[in-house]
């Protein structure tokens, strides 16, 4: 029998958003467990810290708290608990490591506590002053005036900031449990919370140079694992520590510890404080409870779920079925829950609410199914009569009507009528950016936006009413140490404006390239004196964009005309459910335009010398983008963005694609993670010039595909239009 679990941090995290969870968790589907759990969002911490950033952000704190941190080996680097717990005994009671007597620093320390167990960032001990610094180093940023209301506002602690406070106050309770059974009881455990200074600038260029990151995967445990190399002889001096700010969460750690625990679905007797409701959670990890206490909003962010078809058990229609079973909810039948074509109440698309959970709503009124919800459940209390388009409500209720499956499809041909209102051509445009946690370039802050690429179709209206469709300009740069922004705004002025005059209509789907925009044109406010024509491309950015702040009521002459907004007011499909992004979108629309779906099935359409003119993609057969080998979605078409020898780190970029959240905001199909990791991993000077040319490439081809996909979506919008 497989030994019980010990409640470590992640399982920790695990419990204070679902106690459920844990079972779940613990019983993930596997080689060894093919009946197990699915879990949609394995590995997501760890994809997240390879896409911004957050493991060289760990591997830079180690300077701050040692002076060589890599050949004296402060890390311990095995993940086998036992071997940790030993290293870590071992390393406390030695002479120490820093040149000072009796003081040690250990990263990825290891304590253990019972069934508690966690790997601390950084452990420094003094035996001196018989001290344990404690410190968790994560790579969010943070300013002065969030530090001085320790992390506080009027309602108490600020949600964004509690996993975080959480997972340190954890972490001090094992290690003073720890202590107490090495005896060392009087020893005083110190936490500290180490952060990106939102305020401070780089001093530096290319800092990130120093922590090269490599991935694997860790066949064991089946998990992959971050690798990051620093230059031998590295010394703090060299760096530039000041982006970090250390935080003392003495005090907030000790409210922590005996404050009341706001977790869902749990009885007031576990959480009555954070020591009660951490006993409570280890016994459920130890003994392999399920837990149930009801269900929630919550619910449909939850990674245990299975999608119709796919092999395994879904932890969140178990929940549901629980639910209808206890009364908790009304049904038409509790096995219902567990059909995964039937889709549940917590489906209900959410938009345009405000901070109003719609599907919180409908669970409000019993409702477990999405047909069970009667328009009285969800309606607002008015709808603004002038309002044009589809109202939020209506796609609402669109999709409560049709949940029973069907390819029905809704228009609104008062809004749609604005395509007929477009000034052609047309220009599709999509951006690829980054925001390194660890600045580039010296004069940068943390997380500062870099623009390192765009796509631009072009759709052309012919004489005869024909339209002509040519990818016309790409534009990437992956040249390591040099700053794109200037030259991106250029480029893409050049693009658009070829004779200096703006032609037609440019199109974005959603926020993400007039959010781009709009910060660029600050820093070139910011460098007016050393770009030479900045207020030309000031201009151009004004031209195209509009304000986001209420103070500046600026509007473009030709703003951008968003693709997502017409989307939502205008086309609702069966086929996308109550989603408006382009991941959901864009299937639907070929499934309901089938002229549009078979041209992009045939050989001979889409290259270079073909009827659609590509940049990247050569003849005379060309690239079909819909096959059956790729279960119609066109971005398993393209080759992958690294090369065999780095077939695992291209297995992560595929998972970081295929879990991005469907309602995080921006729309593109789920994408932008993947480009953004690939053109962080061809900053690394190191990289030979084969490898960064193939990797860009390959982001050639995927950025091509997202303003393809804009191009299909307005095709099929005209065919759908043509037939109704």
């Amino acid at each position: 029998m497989k030994p019980p679990q010990p409640l470590t941090k992640s399982r920790f995290k695990l419990a204070l958003e679902c106690p459920t969870r844990l079972f779940y968790a613990a019983n993930v589907k596997g080689a060894s467990r093919p009946d197990g759990y699915v879990d949609r969002r394995a590995d997501d911490d760890f994809l997240k810290a390879l896409a911004d950033g957050g493991y060289q952000v760990g591997e830079l704190a180690k300077f701050r708290y040692h002076p060589d941190p890599v050949n004296a080996g402060i890390t311990i680097d095995t993940l086998d608990a036992a071997v940790a717990l030993a290293e870590t005994r071992a390393r406390l009671a030695g002479p120490g490591n820093t040149g000072v007597p009796g003081r040690t620093v250990i990263a990825e320390a290891a304590l253990a506590a019972g069934d508690l167990l966690v790997r601390v960032d950084i452990l420094i001990a003094d035996q001196t002053a018989r001290t344990l610094d404690l410190i968790e180093v994560k790579s969010k940023s943070v300013d002065a005036g969030t530090v001085s209301r320790d992390f506080r506002n009027r309602n108490g602690y600020e949600s964004d900031w509690m996993p975080y406070l959480y997972d340190v106050a954890f972490q001090t309770l094992v290690a003073r449990r720890a202590l107490e059974g090495w005896g060392m009881a009087d020893w005083q455990v110190r936490p500290r919370l180490v952060l990106l200074d939102k305020e401070a600038v780089a001093k530096v260029d290319g800092l990130h140079q120093n922590f090269a990151i490599t991935g694997e995967r860790d066949a064991a445990r089946k998990r992959d694992r971050i690798r990051v190399e620093s230059p031998p002889g590295l010394t703090p001096a060299q760096l530039d520590l000041d982006l970090l700010r250390e935080v003392d969460l003495v005090a907030i750690v000790e409210d922590l510890l005996n404050m009341p625990v706001a977790v869902p679905h749990t009885a007031a007797d576990h959480t009555r404080n954070l020591p009660t409701f951490v006993e409570w959670a280890a016994t459920l990890q130890r003994e392999g409870t399920r837990h149930f206490g009801g269900v929630s909003a919550a619910c449909k962010q939850c990674p245990y779920r299975a999608r119709p078809g796919e092999a395994g058990r879904s932890g969140v229609n178990e929940c549901m079925a629980d639910a209808v079973r206890a009364g908790m909810l009304d049904a038409r039948t509790d096995l219902d829950a567990l059909n995964l074509a039937t889709p549940l109440a917590i489906d209900l698309w959410g938009g345009k609410a405000g901070p109003v959970s719609m599907a919180g709503k409908a669970l409000e009124q019993r409702r477990a199914f999405l047909a069970d919800i009667r328009e009285d459940d969800i309606r607002p209390r008015q709808i603004a009569p002038d309002r044009p388009g589809m109202h939020p409500h209506e796609r609402r209720m669109a999709q409560v009507a049709h949940a029973g499956g069907g390819d029905a499809v809704v228009m609104c041909e008062d809004t749609l009528r604005r395509m007929d209102g477009w000034a052609w051509p047309l220009h599709m445009i999509d951006f690829e950016t980054s925001a390194p946690a660890l600045p580039f370039l010296a004069g940068m802050r943390p997380y500062q936006v870099m623009a390192f690429q765009f796509s631009h179709h072009v759709m052309h209206r012919e004489a005869d009413g024909g339209i002509r469709i040519e990818h016309a300009n790409h534009w990437i740069s992956t040249r390591p140490g040099h700053d794109p922004n200037v030259d991106f705004v250029r480029a893409l002025r050049d693009a658009l404006m070829p004779d200096g005059e703006l032609h037609g209509t440019v199109f974005r789907y959603h926020n993400h390239e007039n959010t781009v925009l709009r910060s660029l044109r600050g820093l070139l406010v910011a460098q007016a004196d050393s770009v030479p024509d900045a207020a030309d491309l000031i201009a151009f950015i004004d031209l195209i964009t509009h304000a986001t702040g209420k103070e500046d009521p600026h509007k473009g002459a030709k703003d951008m005309v968003d693709l997502h907004a017409l989307v939502e007011a205008g086309y609702w499909s069966a086929r996308a459910g109550g989603s408006v992004s382009l991941k959901y979108i864009l299937p639907a629309v070929l499934h309901d335009a089938p002229g549009v779906a078979a041209r992009y099935s045939q050989p001979g359409v889409y290259g270079q010398g073909l009827p659609i003119i590509s940049l990247n993609v050569p003849g005379p057969d060309g690239h079909v983008w819909l096959t059956p080998e790729a279960n119609g979605d066109p971005y398993r078409t393209l080759p992958p963005v690294f090369g065999p020898e780095h077939g695992d780190l291209d297995a992560m970029l595929f998972r970081l694609a295929e879990n991005e959240d469907e309602d995080a905001g921006e729309g593109v199909i789920a994408q932008g993670g993947v480009a953004m990791t690939a053109w962080n991993y061809t900053q690394f000077a190191r990289l030979g010039d084969a490898e960064r040319q193939r990797i860009e490439q390959a982001l050639l081809r995927y950025c091509e595909l997202d303003t393809l996909a804009m191009v299909i979506l307005v095709e099929g919008l005209m065919e759908i239009r043509a037939g109704t």
